[in-house]
């Protein structure tokens, strides 16, 4: 009996070892998993690419600013230098030359809310009885000449 129970024992063991070497394996042999394993990783790999990209552009379009900025900042330096020049080296002292205000910022990083603007009209405004200024008449003469009256040709003067 005792010989019997252990037999049943170790098969009991081997089987469920045997399943579970078997599950494992099986699950890593599923190209289903490997797939979308492959794909959670290639989306986590693009969503951090995304992330860096868009961290490039803000800090591109920052650094864009501040030099723009300090250009001109420099050209204000160098147009107010040729306005002393000017003024104190014009025969009259007076210079058509005006200096640009010192410190004003030329771009700001602030985003300001601006009101939209309504899109241009592309017509006029038509009065009531008459032509709009997209119709084919519009601007011509209302008392046109009959259509079989034609003028003669004028003879060109010597």
């Amino acid at each position: 009996m005792q010989d019997l129970s252990t037999l049943i024992t170790v098969a009991i063991i081997c089987l469920l070892s045997g399943a579970a070497i078997g599950y494992f394996i099986l699950g890593r042999l599923k190209p289903e998993q490997q797939n979308r394993a492959a794909l959670e990783k290639q989306f986590g790999e693009m969503q951090q690419q995304q992330q860096e990209y868009q961290q490039q552009v803000s800090t591109h379009f920052d650094r864009t600013g501040e030099l723009l900025n300090e250009l001109a900042e420099s050209y204000r330096s160098v147009h107010n230098h040729i306005v002393e020049g000017a003024q104190n080296l014009h025969a009259s002292g007076i210079s058509p030359l005006q200096a640009l205000p010192e410190g004003r910022p030329v771009l700001e990083s602030k985003s300001t809310k601006a009101t939209p603007s309504a899109p241009p009209l592309d017509y006029a405004p038509r009065q009531p009885g008459k032509k709009g200024a997209l119709h084919e008449e519009f601007g011509m003469d209302s008392e046109k000449k009959p259509k079989d009256h034609i003028d003669p040709p004028l003879a060109p003067h010597l």
